[in-house]
């Protein structure tokens, strides 16, 4: 850990971290998942004041889907964060991100809904993004803007994806350490954070075989590594948040080029001293504390811009 540049208040935090559990994945899945309750267990945080919460689910091709509904207040009945959470898909529930979830609604105003998708490797490849289409079409706000971690975040651009060209379309997305395929564009961070501390290119690597049917990983499937669609034109506006210490870094950086390109509205905010999961130290470090309120402000100004324009 000594030779990666991390903010040192935050690398008590992730020496913190691994005493609670080295989360690996050289281990069973199931002892993954144990593993990954701990973490969960020991850096949660209660609600703020004014969220109310209420469990349902919505019907899918697949059987029904979980989802936690979050309102601030008296909500907001126009715009909607729909959140898919991280977890290598083969880890994560309503509850391993409620209390950011809980805080992100209190900090916008604007409520939210997280989708419980299906796991691998109970599941493979689509299901996982089926279910976070179905959820999105059973949503009835105006304006919907998709907040993806990690795993979470893939499955938001491979989303907007597939719905540039229907009838319904995301009103932007904010994705949070997205892993988007960049590995296979021998993208720098893949080298240079090949070690960091919490996700390690062998973490990628394992993650992305164990979300695949018999491990046949379809590498020029958009809906699996979005870098890899051939036109990026249509994707809603996108503002995509690194760490500078991990592995996925510059696939964020790689998107927002592209879409760029295809003159979408795209911004990449590139997180100095911090690794992949650095939201659960947002209470800990005064650097995580900072990129956590940006990701606050990136959703905001990404509402703004979807409200509709008086004439």
């Amino acid at each position: 850990m000594m030779q990666f540049d991390l903010d040192p208040e935050y690398r008590r935090f992730i020496e913190r971290y691994l005493k609670v559990s080295a989360l690996s994945t050289a281990v069973d899945i199931n002892q993954q998942r144990l593993d990954y309750q701990q973490i969960i267990n020991h850096f949660r945080y209660p609600h703020p004041a004014g969220i109310i919460t209420s469990d349902s689910s919505v019907e899918g091709r697949h059987g029904p889907i979980p989802i936690r509904h979050y309102r601030y207040q008296n909500g907001n009945d126009n715009t909607l964060l729909l959140f898919l959470h991280g977890g290598g898909f083969i880890l994560g529930s309503l509850d391993s991100h409620d209390d950011i979830c809980a805080e992100l609604c209190a900090n916008t105003g604007i409520d939210l809904i997280s989708v419980n998708y299906r796991h691998s490797p109970e599941f493979h490849h689509p299901v996982h993004l089926d279910d976070v289409e179905d959820a999105f079409i059973d949503c009835a706000h105006r304006n919907i803007i998709l907040v993806g971690v990690s795993a979470g975040a893939t499955l938001a651009a491979a989303l907007c994806h597939r719905l540039r060209s229907g009838p319904k379309t995301a009103a932007g997305q904010v994705l949070i350490y997205p892993g988007l395929g960049g590995d296979d564009f021998g993208l720098k961070s893949y080298q240079q954070n090949a070690h960091a501390p919490l996700l390690t290119a062998a973490d990628v690597s394992f993650y992305r075989t164990v979300r695949c049917k018999d491990g046949v990983v379809p590498l020029q499937d958009p809906e699996f590594f979005p870098l890899q669609a051939k036109s990026f034109s249509g994707i809603a506006p996108t503002i995509a948040i690194s760490a500078d210490v991990d592995p996925l870094r510059d696939d964020a950086g790689l998107y927002v080029e592209n879409l760029k390109a295809a003159q979408v509205s795209a911004e990449w905010l590139n997180e100095p001293g911090l690794t992949h999961d650095f939201l659960r130290a947002r209470h800990i470090s005064q650097r995580a504390s900072e990129a956590f309120r940006n990701i606050g402000d990136a959703i905001t100004r990404l509402a703004i811009r979807s409200r509709p324009t008086r004439p």
